[in-house]
């Protein structure tokens, strides 16, 4: 994940500039050059510098936390997450070492592993916007959807126009079956990031849910027309087109996915298809 070598890289230069940071770490030659090295992503060269730095300064935590991204980029993530541990051992207090340790855990099947360390980098830093996003995003898929929601709640305080929070908050609650509270957040994410693709599919799925097949048409053609990849468009559609009387869009439709081969188009075709090529209103 390309957000952790850039978090790396905004702490450093925090460390650098921040007084408040001067008494608990000194910006040595190696360091700055494994920030650089790191940056240009010459991963084994900003290892070596990031050792460097810690020879010289065992009590570096800074140092630890920089060897501990070389090492989840080269994915070798105990390592990573050992590097970081050492990290927060020296400074307790380093939101931004938690969520990386977390970040780890995650790639390395550990959710709830992963949930606990996003979970003590928010404790330590209330407003840490990604800290909850990615702590959310866990939580929903490990199944609890309603602390997921929670989470994107309080993204959303911190980051109001953050697209990606409503999109993930409109899943979790289509989840739980509040289909227009779901609607209402994609609706809310396209004034965000219009045309965005995926937001259309998924809340036309959404209005399919509802029974308000006219608009989920709408927003399927719109996802077709914006050239989505997901063929299964074509037999949402097909599907949403027979349960408003359209018969033959849905034969069209039904035919489109069959040819792209997507799952379930053949068994659509056969169950409602009938021997004019016309079809029966689902019930």
């Amino acid at each position: 994940m390309k957000h952790l070598k850039n978090l790396i890289i905004l702490l450093s230069l925090f460390s650098v500039l921040s007084c408040q940071n001067k008494t608990q770490f000194v910006s040595d030659n190696h360091y700055v050059n494994g920030i650089n090295y790191l940056t240009d992503d010459n991963i084994n060269q900003a290892k070596s510098e990031f050792e460097l730095s810690i020879k010289n300064n065992p009590n570096n935590a800074y140092g630890y936390y920089g060897l501990g991204s070389c090492y989840y980029h080269s994915g070798d993530y105990k390592n990573a997450i050992s590097a970081l541990n050492k990290a927060i051992a020296i400074k307790p207090d380093f939101p931004m070492a938690y969520y990386a340790v977390a970040i780890a855990k995650e790639v390395d099947g550990d959710l709830k592993g992963a949930i606990y360390e996003f979970t003590k980098a928010i404790d330590l830093k209330r407003d840490f916007a990604l800290a909850y996003y990615q702590r959310g995003v866990l939580r929903g898929n490990s199944g609890d959807q309603q602390n997921g929601i929670d989470d994107m709640n309080q993204l959303i305080k911190i980051w109001p126009n953050f697209f990606r929070a409503y999109y993930t908050r409109a899943s979790l609650k289509r989840n739980i079956g509040d289909i227009k509270g779901s609607i209402e957040d994609y609706t809310h994410a396209l004034t965000l990031r219009p045309g965005d693709v995926n937001t259309y599919y998924h809340r036309g799925l959404g209005y399919g849910d509802d029974k308000q097949y006219q608009l989920a048409i709408n927003d399927l053609t719109t996802a077709i027309n914006l050239k989505t990849d997901m063929k299964t468009a074509f037999l949402y559609r097909g599907y949403y087109e027979l349960s408003a009387g359209k018969k033959e869009d849905a034969y069209a439709d039904f035919t489109k996915a069959q040819s792209l081969g997507v799952p379930k188009a053949d068994e659509y075709l056969k169950k409602y298809c009938t021997a004019n090529q016309q079809l029966d209103k689902i019930n």
